[in-house]
């Protein structure tokens, strides 16, 4: 993909490994952006077992990096190692060997990492087992990508086999953020969610619009998602409007938006979505006021830096 430079990391999910460290232990300093191929059947046949995966990728990238570029790569997506090295400039291969000695980790780290391949308690009115579906919403602010809007998108991407609708909160909604003129612009947010999407499975159609309908209460407006795509011709399949849509990913503090959605499609006759909940990452909890990694606090983090860089103060 262009002229940027990835790193390739193999993972055999059907040989058990401590892939997880691996990610977590990777050195910032080289850091290249990553692209982590798995292996194996059981993710293919198993969406739900992909997501599992995806949770521990995420987490992992977070102990290094949040805003880290990594994208994981599936065989169900039509991924191989040669169809790989043929879309992307890849620099550096690394294969993660079965059994492999665990990576020098801090036991802090190690603690957290163990249990990462496990799923929270069921959510309830979720699914928690998941076949692949044709059109897949998910939505969000997507300010500074980081390592909990890539585990969203990717939990999208692992579940969608056709077209996927993202909404994308409009600038004019985040007048009242903090920071708010350190936001990134609409068109920004935009390309980086498409480049990511595309990027995992290019094979998927992809309808991104602006979230900017703030009359819908109770409901998040986040859930709302109206998309005038001209590349696909279509007009506002909303997660409420359009009776074709299947599902909808939503992290676990946001599960009662789509709930709400899914009263508002039965009263119009319609199938009810799958809910697809994915984790807070970061989050020493998935309870609603658990502590997670978030857009405002790496705000505040270049803001801090930049006021820093202004008084020619170096990072502590």
């Amino acid at each position: 993909m262009g002229t940027k430079v990835w790193a390739l990391l193999t993972v055999d999910l059907g040989e058990k490994s401590s892939w997880t460290s691996h990610v977590a232990s990777r050195d910032g300093r080289a850091r290249l952006p990553l692209l982590v191929f798995f292996r194996g059947q059981r993710v293919s046949a198993m969406r739900d077992e992909a997501l599992r995966v995806l949770t521990a990728l995420y987490e992992a990238v977070a102990a290094v990096d949040p805003r880290w570029e990594v994208v994981p790569l599936f065989e169900f997506c039509g991924w191989s190692r040669q169809t790989i090295v043929e879309r992307f400039n890849v620099d550096s291969f690394e294969e993660v060997r079965p059994e492999c000695d665990q990576r020098e980790l801090s036991p802090e780290w190690k603690s957290r990492l163990l249990p990462l391949c496990t799923v929270e308690p069921e959510v309830e009115g979720c699914s928690t087992s998941y076949s692949p579906m044709d059109e897949v919403c998910v939505g969000g602010t997507f300010d500074r990508l980081h390592a909990g809007h890539r585990l969203l998108l990717s939990a999208t991407v692992a579940v969608c086999d056709k077209t996927i609708f993202v909404g994308i909160t409009a600038d004019v909604l985040l007048a009242k953020k903090k920071n708010r003129e350190l936001l990134e612009p609409y068109g920004v947010r935009k390309g980086c969610v498409e480049d990511f999407i595309r990027a995992m499975n290019p094979n998927l159609k992809v309808a991104v619009g602006v979230l900017d309908d703030v009359s819908r209460a109770p409901m998040p407006k986040e859930f709302f998602i109206q998309v005038a795509s001209g590349e696909l011709g279509l007009h506002d399949p909303g997660a409420v409007t359009s009776a074709s849509m299947d599902g909808i990913v939503v992290s676990r503090e946001t599960v009662a938006g789509a709930k709400s959605i899914n009263d508002e499609r039965e009263k119009a006759n319609y199938k009810a979505l799958v809910v697809i909940p994915v984790n807070l990452v970061g989050a020493t909890s998935q309870e609603g006021d658990a502590k997670k990694l978030s857009s405002s606090d790496l705000r505040q983090m270049d803001s801090v830096s930049q006021a820093r860089g202004a008084k020619g103060e170096s990072a502590p």
